[in-house]
């Protein structure tokens, strides 16, 4: 799925970045497979161009909890399904010299550099990865803390989330994408007026299914 969007440029010439998400059968990266790999790739001259696609992959193994929390029965499994020759070069063709940026996004670059050794190539990515929740949580929290959840840190920007879109590949990367954004506008405004900032965010609580939130990394890597 290809989406071209020529607004203006959002940040400074120069500055590739790739705004990724990927679903998989289960945490572990040895047992467990890429079922969704989507991104929105922001260009040095602020074009954005959007990708989705469904890797080939089997479900040996699968953690039945990942494939209810991502819905896969019912959002994943019908779609088509792509080769690594399609969806991985694609992907490595825009994330040349990109910055990464996503919801602990090494997670998904190190699901990535194992698809990329599969086929005999290399990461094209800038090695400095950017973690959306952590880059929010200075202005959200009062305190040096874990960071939020992505769920958690849209809420606390005034980014609207919804839960029923949440673990899909492409609004996953969307709302790191809006974090991101609205980052630099919340900063833009701070120099300019002098104005406060955000009210701070329990670290603990309830998630939006009423779960506690622990802020652990592990188990914020899957929402």
């Amino acid at each position: 799925m290809v989406d071209t969007n020529a607004d203006e440029p959002k940040t400074r010439a120069g500055t590739r970045l790739v705004f990724l998400d990927t679903e998989t059968t289960g945490l572990d990266f040895v047992r467990h497979q890429l079922t969704e790999v989507a991104w929105i790739v922001r260009f040095e001259d602020g074009r954005e161009e959007t990708r989705c696609f469904v890797p080939e992959h089997p479900l040996d193994g699968a953690d039945e909890t990942a494939l209810e929390l991502t819905h896969y029965h019912e959002r994943i499994a019908p779609k088509p399904r792509s080769p690594a020759s399609e969806w991985l070069v694609q992907f490595l063709d825009d994330a040349q010299r990109a910055v990464l940026v996503g919801a602990v996004p090494d997670f998904d670059a190190r699901h990535l550099e194992m698809a990329a050794a599969r086929i005999q190539r290399t990461p094209t990515w800038d090695h400095h990865l950017l973690d959306g929740e952590t880059f929010a949580l200075p202005l959200i929290s009062d305190a040096p803390e874990a960071p939020r959840s992505l769920a958690k840190t849209c809420r606390a920007l005034g980014i609207p989330h919804d839960k029923d879109q949440a673990h899909g590949a492409l609004y996953d990367a969307q709302q790191a994408m809006r974090v991101f954004d609205r980052v630099h506008e919340l900063l833009a405004a701070l120099r300019a007026s002098g104005g406060p900032l955000p009210p701070p965010v329990p670290r603990n609580g309830r998630d939006e299914h009423g779960q506690p939130e622990t802020g652990q990394g592990s188990t914020d890597s899957t929402t």
